[in-house]
């Protein structure tokens, strides 16, 4: 078999499609060897998003895990807050109850296992918890609850200004996340903006978590090695 030091970019061009490379080849005045260098560098700083989008999740489903049970032991209830009807009220919420019974079957291979508490929230996905940031959450679980996680948040402790803030940036972050997944470009993006994004989420709820986050990040040598 053939192993060529050297690949014909035009090949690479057509092998990816034109439709994905329009975006890049449209920056780079079409030349195909620079595109392909801002595809792959658009690989690259969209690894490193997912890295810290990945590490953000894992801290804010946790911390929000934390404050629900903490809210439902606090009233008595046995059940834990997922299985509470009365914490998801109104018609919106068969959203996020199909998505609890989703993640209740893969945690337990469709019944075959026990379920486990944390392998339940470890299944529920990135949308689940940007929409327990929305409106309707406001009174079952934010002022009650979710609001205090972010105790460095600027507002000083005002539960309608925090939820507001924190669902703008989730939506954000979701937006981004969805593109990263599906391997959309997302050179054109603020990238900036969406990395001050995740890292001022991560500042509102830990400052200890600010800094680790921070430390480990690789998006500003990435973003400094964007090629020209």
């Amino acid at each position: 078999m053939p192993n060529p030091s050297t690949f014909d970019p035009t090949v690479i061009l057509d092998r990816l499609s034109y439709d994905c490379l329009r975006s890049y080849l449209d920056d780079c005045d079409n030349d195909p060897n620079r595109a392909l260098d801002l595809y792959a560098w658009n690989a690259q700083i969209a690894a490193a998003f997912l890295e810290d989008l990945g590490r953000l999740e894992v801290v804010l489903r946790n911390r929000f895990d934390e404050a629900l049970t903490e809210l439902t032991a606090s009233v008595g209830r046995s059940l834990p807050w997922y299985d509470r009807a009365s914490l998801f009220p109104g018609k919106h919420a068969k959203n996020a109850l199909r998505d609890i019974r989703k993640a209740k079957q893969r945690a337990t291979d469709s019944g075959r296992r026990p379920l486990i508490h944390s392998e339940l929230i470890s299944e529920l996905n990135f949308g689940f918890w940007r929409y327990l940031c929305s409106p309707r959450y406001h009174t079952t679980m934010w002022v009650p609850a979710l609001y205090a996680r972010f105790p460095n948040h600027p507002s000083g402790g005002n539960a309608a200004h925090i939820r507001a803030d924190v669902e703008s940036r989730m939506r954000q972050l979701q937006f981004l996340r969805n593109r990263v997944a599906h391997h959309k470009p997302i050179h054109r993006r603020g990238l900036v903006d969406d990395a001050v994004v995740i890292f001022e989420l991560a500042q509102w709820m830990c400052l200890d978590t600010h800094v680790w986050m921070t430390g480990l990040s690789r998006i500003p040598d990435v973003l400094a090695d964007r090629p020209a």
